[in-house]
């Protein structure tokens, strides 16, 4: 009788056997799940990684690009300002040219004897061109 208790005891010992086996099976393989996990976690942090650096390489870029419009723009700027002063320039002796242009047609001022006022004939075809020539600066303005 004897042997009734050892085969007992050899029987749970190989039932708490196989279920270590199970376990060791199951966790084995939750195990494998986790390491494919990692290597997914890797590559992932691999890929944020080389995006990461290529979002600086184009901030960079583009930081770059910023600096020669602007650089750009400020030269654009000058130049048209220089141009405006110009324009400005000429708009102002434009003006004082038609002042003068005025005041010869108009008689306001005394300015030299013409050769209209030595032909009688001629001024009332040039008093007429004076008018339209006046009333054209006029408009211009």
């Amino acid at each position: 009788m004897q042997i009734l208790p050892e085969m007992i005891v050899d029987g749970v010992l190989a039932i708490l056997l196989i279920a270590v086996i199970v376990v060791c099976t199951i966790v084995y393989r939750r195990l494998s799940t986790i390491r494919e996990g990692q290597e997914q976690l890797r590559q992932l942090v691999d890929s944020l990684n080389n995006a990461v650096v290529d979002a600086q390489r184009s901030v960079g870029n583009i930081r770059q690009a910023a600096l020669d419009a602007d650089e750009k723009l400020s030269a654009e700027i000058k130049r048209a300002k220089s141009m405006a002063e110009e324009l400005s320039m000429i708009t102002e002796a434009g003006n004082n040219l038609a002042d003068r242009i005025e005041q010869g047609l108009t008689g306001d001022k005394p300015s030299a004897p013409t050769k209209a006022a030595a032909d009688p004939a001629e001024p009332k075809a040039n008093k007429k061109q004076q008018q339209e020539i006046l009333a054209a600066l006029r408009e211009a303005r």
